[in-house]
């Protein structure tokens, strides 16, 4: 996994508005669409938001990324101040290379 190269696409996908953070706001995301997007997850992350996004993420078939950084760090990447648990980014150009760098 190249979490530097999965960072820039994020912040990239932050900076162009193509990115949603929270976990409310992530779940709702992943009900809306249901191809085209995916999911970074903290490490640090409670154990309710673990198991509520990745229950939606597999009902609905979306691309799950379990990252080794912290809210804090992940926030900080996407340019916001309060840490969040959870990003979708939206841009499926972005997220097709989000989960290519992921795989790797």
């Amino acid at each position: 996994m190249e979490v530097e190269k999965i960072l820039s696409y994020a912040s990239l996908a932050a900076a162009g508005r193509n990115a949603v953070f929270g976990t409310e706001q992530v779940l709702g995301e992943v009900r809306r669409r249901k191809s085209g997007i995916c999911v970074l997850l903290s490490s640090d992350a409670s154990k309710r938001t673990v198991k509520q996004i990745g229950d939606k993420c597999a009902f609905y078939g979306t691309a799950l990324i379990k990252l080794p950084i912290d809210m804090e760090a992940l926030a900080k990447r996407c340019g916001k101040v309060s840490p969040c648990a959870a990003v979708a980014v939206t841009e499926p150009s972005l997220a097709k290379e989000i989960i290519k760098n992921a795989q790797q």
